[in-house]
């Protein structure tokens, strides 16, 4: 009888929790999913839009809760055809005085504007992926822009950056130049050149005020020039190892600069102007932006200059031997290269090479006749006079002419696309591989108005970084359901990271897995029950990094 009695009790105590379990559920139908929908919930790309794009305001910038960057807004359209393997490599800064971006700084984004990584705030050039001592890095110039008398010249060092976003060298070259103003600046490396080479050696550019005679082309007897200089150094201990001099070699009556008032102790004449650096073996390409020329040294002897006609390409090369090759040629009814950029070396061959330009083709005092374009041509070897250059590509877009006084360059990709940026017009452009007219375009970004938002270079690089700093959390009150709270995570400059394990606590309890949610750009955002959270950033299985724990007040 006790056993029955036991039996029948434990059958109510059983119906009774089924009874309440079934109230509940009527009463609350979305109850038993309501915990897991806050803390998973959201998991979308979170950054906002600052800024209109309206003519003479600051281009549209990202606005981030959990990392405090503005990189712009890009304004992106492609075929949908696919596009190279890489990241993008910028650099934007204001062109001239009027405020037209929010901020400048080396950044990395995704070819669909997505931001990877922000560097400091501050006006740099030539930011790109490379190795020294066999292991990746970045490198970038920054300093000081010069204005006035002195303007389109830099003087700032170059900063190695690895893949953890540790600076392990800042080289800061001491060349014993002299500026029209007789300001001494402490690093003196110009920002149109750092170039690492394959043999860990740095090449950098400067310009240097010098006395001069200009009365070959209509000036002063004692007039002043900018000398431009190449100089290759060795980064750690900062050593020059190789100095060359244009004016040493290079006669002011090559240049296709008009001198106009300049000339003087105070605005020295920028007859040359080195804008490129490149070493090809154990020679040297120098590109002369104001002589429309590429110069080819090995050895340590430059040859002479003579300069016949419309076009003058004179080139080199191999690892043991140097030519020159003077050409007058005039192809398809458009001069080859005028104020061109980047002056690249390709397939070097001991029969042919071909070089790759950003050819400008604008210049201030030779604007509007041509537009700029990627420009690659093929020279044989050894030089012949009667030889013309064959010219395999360049590329323009028929649809969008333009026409960019200055910076600029022109990077062949592994899969045969070609990456081109349009310097002081703040336009970046992947081609497809396509015959001497050019290939299909793919892809268009613009990071900033014409002539207002200037980008010096822009390369499409592979890049893998897992920084030693952690990832940046923050949680804010309410995200549309009752009780949750919004987590927004990021990590500068992290490359690998596939997925969020979010982690919360309330009170004063421990820290639990509570999900798991996609990794969906640089800042991703996702829903939690408890007052505080923890992200912990994944690389499939693998832990890369977790985030500080971070609380809702």
């Amino acid at each position: 009888m006790h056993g029955i009695c036991f039996a029948f009790g434990k059958m109510i105590v059983f119906r009774l929790f089924s009874t309440i379990a079934l109230l509940l559920i009527r009463v609350s139908p979305n109850a038993a999913h309501a915990k897991l929908k806050c803390q998973l919930g959201l998991g979308q790309e979170s950054h906002t839009v600052g800024g209109n794009g309206t003519t003479g305001a600051v281009w549209p910038w990202q606005i981030y809760q959990s990392s405090p960057f503005n990189p712009p807004q890009l304004e992106i359209s492609q075929n949908g055809d696919p596009l190279a393997e890489g990241l993008i490599f910028m650099t934007p800064s204001n062109f001239g005085a009027t405020n037209s971006i929010k901020e400048a700084a080396p950044i990395i984004m995704t070819d669909q504007g997505q931001l990877v990584w922000n560097g400091p705030n501050k006006v740099v050039t030539n930011l790109r992926a490379t190795t020294y001592q066999g292991a990746p890095i970045l490198t970038y110039w920054s300093g000081v822009s010069s204005e006035g008398g002195n303007v389109g010249h830099g003087y700032g060092n170059i900063t190695f950056v690895d893949d953890s976003y540790r600076t392990i060298l800042t080289v800061c070259p001491k060349l014993d130049i002299v500026t029209p103003e007789g300001t001494q600046y402490p690093c003196q490396a110009d920002f149109h050149e750092s170039f690492l080479t394959d043999r860990d050696t740095l090449l950098v550019s400067a310009s240097n005020a010098t006395p001069a005679d200009l009365s070959v082309i209509g000036g002063p007897k004692d007039g002043w020039i900018f000398d431009s200089l190449v100089f290759e150094i060795d980064p750690e201990s900062e050593k020059i190892l190789f100095r060359w001099s244009a004016i040493e070699h290079i006669p002011v009556s090559q240049t296709k600069l008009p001198l106009g008032s300049s000339g003087t102790k105070s605005v020295p004449f920028d007859y040359f102007h080195v804008n490129s650096i490149v070493n090809v073996g154990d020679s040297y390409l120098v590109n002369g932006r104001h002589t429309w020329t590429l110069q080819g040294e090995t050895g340590g002897d430059f040859g002479p200059l003579p300069h016949q006609g419309r076009f003058v390409s004179q080139c080199l090369l191999s690892r043991s031997f140097f030519f020159f090759l003077f050409i007058d040629v005039f192809l398809r009814a458009f001069t080859i290269q005028r104020w061109q950029h980047y002056a690249m070396a390709r397939n070097v061959t001991n029969s042919s090479f071909s070089v790759s330009y950003f050819n400008n083709a604008n210049a201030a005092p030779d604007n509007g006749s041509h537009p700029s374009s990627g420009l690659e041509l093929q020279l044989q070897l050894p030089p012949n006079k009667s030889t013309s250059p064959r010219l395999l590509q360049r590329l323009v877009d028929p649809s969008e002419m333009i026409y960019a006084d200055s910076q600029g360059s022109t990077q062949f990709l592994p899969n045969g696309d070609v990456f081109l940026n349009y310097g002081q017009i703040a336009i970046m452009k992947e081609f497809g591989a396509g015959a001497p007219s050019g290939g299909v375009l793919k892809w268009t970004a613009r990071l900033g108005q014409d002539n207002r938002v200037q980008n010096y270079r822009g390369f499409k690089q592979m890049w893998h970084a897992t920084p030693d700093y952690p990832p940046s959390l923050v949680l804010r009150r309410g995200n549309g359901t009752v009780g949750c709270a919004t987590g927004y995570v990021s990590w500068n400059g992290a490359t690998d990271v596939t997925a969020w394990e979010i982690r919360e606590k309330s009170g004063q309890g421990h820290l639990h897995k509570v999900g798991k949610i996609g990794y969906r750009g640089f800042e991703t955002n996702f829903g939690v029950k408890g007052n505080c959270a923890q992200a912990v950033a994944l690389a499939g299985k693998r832990v890369l990094g977790e985030s500080n724990v971070a609380c809702v007040s």
